[in-house]
């Protein structure tokens, strides 16, 4: 079983995964992606932190939600690993994709994601969807059918709430166990958006309350609990807001199985009693907290 947790290159997004990176406690059934949408000098860092590492991870040669694909001239490329056997080159199927973009090398594995079925559909006529390495896919039963080869599963499990709502509204709830029924249905993987979600946004979204979000585990299942803060009448003063949300996770966290109570959930907890140290820190850690506890899952459950 394999997981490729999908990232959109924001900077607290890569430098959540290069403290992973730098933590080496991935096991190697477990690869990221990153579709880059930001020329950061956080890009280059990360991937050398995992090549440092000896650890695969993917990246997406055209990304589709940003204009990063159009700057012609990088300040902050990535290519200069190209040729490192851990780096997967991976693509989105789109109508210009080629079937050498994801003809692997000896050393060099490849990646695809079809997010469409009559896009799956052309490439299978075509007679080259067997050519990349990993191929990703939404889980529907009718792509299930046409294709044969093994594929990975694609699925956004995080939940937005619509203008009337809020996380409030549901502090507590299932995320996935797509792993399980991955073994059900015949998949060699699954991949997800993590607690990010697969929309994006170039400025974000304006919220009325601090939320912090973390993943754990009960059983096989993957449940997400959100520590939301008691003022959500405006967008202003999110350091208070911030104060409160984590005092609930600082009471929270004690009381919960050591295998929740990971490094990065403890560092979250403790600004409690320190120093508000801004919301871009505060969604690395959640990221960083969840690839702690799946990389724990799936060393017990899927050792590689």
């Amino acid at each position: 079983m394999m997981y490729f947790p999908y990232f959109r290159g924001r900077q607290y997004d890569l430098l959540a995964l290069k403290d992973i990176a730098e933590q080496r406690c991935l096991p190697p059934n477990i690869i990221p992606i990153i579709e880059p949408v930001r020329d950061i000098r956080a890009l280059p860092q990360t991937v050398a932190a995992f090549m440092a590492a000896n650890h695969p991870l993917v990246i997406i040669a055209n990304p589709t939600v940003s204009d990063y694909a159009l700057t012609q001239q990088k300040l902050h490329d990535w290519h200069e690993w190209a040729n490192d056997p851990n780096l997967i080159v991976g693509h989105i199927l789109t109508s210009t994709t080629l079937p050498d973009d994801v003809t692997p090398s000896p050393d060099q594995p490849t990646l695809l994601i079809a997010h469409h079925y009559d896009k799956i559909v052309a490439v299978q006529h075509a007679g080259w969807l067997e050519t990349p390495t990993y191929l990703l896919v939404p889980p529907e039963a009718r792509v299930r059918q046409l294709v044969s080869r093994p594929s990975i599963s694609l699925f956004d499990h995080a939940w937005l709430p619509d203008h009337d709502q809020t996380y409030a509204n549901l502090v507590d709830g299932f995320f996935s166990d797509d792993w399980v029924l991955a073994d059900l249905l015949g998949y060699q993987g699954v991949s997800d958006y993590t607690i990010g979600g697969h929309d994006y946004s170039e400025h974000g979204y304006p919220a009325k309350a601090v939320t912090l979000h973390l993943t754990y585990f009960a059983g096989e299942q993957l449940r997400i609990h959100r520590f939301v803060s008691d003022d959500r009448t405006d967008f202003s003063h999110p350091k208070e807001k911030f104060f409160q949300a984590v005092a609930k996770l600082a009471a929270w966290l004690p009381q919960q199985p050591l295998t929740v109570q990971t490094p990065a959930a403890k560092q979250l907890a403790a600004y409690h009693k320190q120093h508000f140290p801004g919301l871009g820190v505060v969604k690395r850690l959640s990221l960083v907290h969840h690839l702690q506890t799946m990389a724990a899952y799936f060393t017990q459950h899927y050792p590689a």
